[in-house]
């Protein structure tokens, strides 16, 4: 289990160090830029990083962990929102898609053109998939396993967009630094553990 986390960890520093080392060079070559909701949640993995990098106290790693959970999950939901027009029509500013019939042709784009009823069957699994992480994420519920599902989903968006529709929409959403936030959350110790260590000391360390 500690080998796993310490992979998970390395991991997740490597991710979101590529991440920014390639959202910087988009910026600077005048290509997609993500939005500030999406620059929120890339300070909060980098302030996640950095707690983990320099060894903090488990109750700042546990509550910076569950920032960037909630982040996530906000996140995830943002997008459901998005895809049934709570943000606005299609086109509207900051809007992605706007519609539902919008992101299942985005979706069937992702997916190189498939057949309209399997981009509707795909769009309606990711949607379902995005609504549960983001339910968990927020519990904090089995965060290991949860952490890296949405680490896979992500990862799955990014792969399909970086060969469909190209890199600008993995820079936009900021794809390589989420991955990274998702999968540093798995080994970030719950609150709960923190409140526990703390009484502990507390307790001269009985």
């Amino acid at each position: 289990m500690e080998r796993m986390d310490r992979a998970r960890r390395v991991g997740g520093l490597l991710w979101i160090g590529a991440g920014l080392v390639f959202g910087a060079a988009w910026a600077i070559a005048g290509r997609s830029t993500p939005g500030v909701i999406t620059l929120v949640l890339v300070a909060a993995a980098l302030a996640l990083a950095a707690v983990l990098v320099f060894r903090t106290p488990p109750r700042v790693v546990a509550g910076a962990g569950r920032v960037v959970a909630v982040l996530l999950a906000a996140d995830f939901a943002g997008a459901v929102a998005d895809r049934f027009g709570v943000f606005g029509p299609p086109g509207a500013a900051g809007v992605s898609w706007g519609d539902w019939a919008d992101f299942v042709a985005y979706t069937g784009v992702l997916l190189h053109g498939v057949p309209g009823p399997v981009a509707a069957v795909a769009a309606i699994g990711a949607t379902a998939a995005e609504i549960a992480l983001a339910l968990l994420l927020v519990t904090g519920w089995q965060r290991r396993w949860v952490g890296k599902g949405a680490a896979g989903l992500l990862s799955c968006y990014l792969l399909a967009m970086a060969t469909s529709v190209g890199w600008d929409d993995v820079a936009r959403y900021a794809l390589p630094v989420e991955i990274g936030a998702a999968l540093l959350v798995t080994v970030c110790p719950p609150q709960r553990v923190g409140r526990a260590a703390i009484v502990v000391t507390a307790a001269g360390g009985r």
